[in-house]
């Protein structure tokens, strides 16, 4: 017996919130949501990661870790 792959269908979208930009994403297949608020005043930065995020079909549970750990990439290289 094989086992069935689920699949998942996350979109994002970028938000402004207070002054900067963040990221809401949504889980299409069930209604997650996840909401990563003030990410950057850069709305072309936010918008690559969402991009980034739709591009690889990033989980709504791992879209915050798979941001913050690009984001530390960047600073600590």
């Amino acid at each position: 017996m094989e086992l069935e792959e689920k699949q998942i269908n996350p979109e994002y979208k970028v938000v402004l919130s207070s002054g900067k930009f963040g990221i809401e994403g949504t889980e299409k297949t069930t209604g997650e949501k996840v909401l990563i608020n003030g990410i950057s005043e850069d709305e072309k930065k936010v918008s690559k990661f969402a991009e980034m995020l739709n591009k690889y079909k990033v989980s709504v549970h791992h879209a915050e870790d798979v941001i913050f750990d690009k984001i530390n990439e960047f600073l600590f290289r």
